[in-house]
């Protein structure tokens, strides 16, 4: 089992921690902000898997790669594909992508 944590900024003048738990073919990831403390997808953890290192405060943002190398073949790789399609296709409704977002969650939370 392997493990990165990152420090990112919030919205607010918090400062959350990533987990990203690489634990043979699974990948788990959890973040202490508010949407991921209940379970939903949030945007720190997407753009780190996006390989986006922006919002990392943290001195790791180097190691951004690692996470995404970790997500190919993994089940939260393949609801993030699922929900970018969905986010590219004009005819997605806003439920299609909050039940995509939903699936990616449960992805990134098992």
């Amino acid at each position: 089992m392997e493990q990165l944590i990152f420090k990112v900024k919030g919205s607010s003048s918090d400062a959350y921690e990533i987990t990203f738990i690489k634990d043979g073919a699974s990948l788990t990831a959890l973040c202490t902000c508010p949407a991921g403390q209940f379970g939903n997808s949030c945007k720190h953890r997407v753009a780190i898997l996006d390989g986006k290192p922006d919002s990392i405060s943290s001195d790791n943002a180097d190691q951004v790669p690692t996470v995404t190398k970790w997500l190919v073949g993994t089940d939260v790789e393949a609801a993030l594909g699922k929900l970018r399609e969905a986010e590219k296709n004009s005819e997605s409704t806003k439920d299609d992508i909050a039940a995509l977002k939903k699936k990616l969650s449960r992805a990134m939370n098992s």
